[in-house]
């Protein structure tokens, strides 16, 4: 019986060196992999953190450039309401000055009118009494 004794703990003993070594490899090769994707992850972190930093510098650029471009439009619509301004104001001072250029212009016309209506007249007249 002793010897049956001895022979189940041999064969323990032996079950457990393969069970540790068993255990130490799968461990290894699991702590392995866990290192691996562990890397893997603090890369990819490291990858998105590079790029949310381009992209906050690019959205501080794009700010930056609107708020040139807003403040270049407000000037130009400061301008554009000051040209209008003027441009009303020269179009009342010209108004007039049409005006008293226009009129020569139309009595001119008007004596031209009646001098072709005058010509018309005698022309017809002169049809006639040579018709007649």
């Amino acid at each position: 019986m002793t010897m049956f004794i001895n022979q189940m703990l041999g064969c323990l003993i032996i079950a457990a060196g393969i069970g540790g070594a068993v255990g130490w490899l799968l461990r290894n090769v699991s702590a392995g992999r866990l290192a691996q994707q562990l890397t893997d992850v603090a890369a990819m972190m490291h990858l998105k953190e590079q790029m949310l930093e381009k992209a906050r510098h690019e959205l501080r650029e794009a700010a930056s450039k609107l708020q040139a471009l807003e403040s270049q439009e407000t000037a130009s619509q400061a301008l554009s309401h000051s040209d209008q301004e003027k441009l009303s104001l020269h179009q009342r001072h010209i108004q007039p000055l049409k005006e008293e250029e226009l009129r020569p212009l139309h009595a001119r016309l008007a004596i031209l009118e009646n001098q072709c209506v005058v010509t018309g007249t005698q022309v017809v007249a002169q049809q006639i009494d040579k018709a007649a």
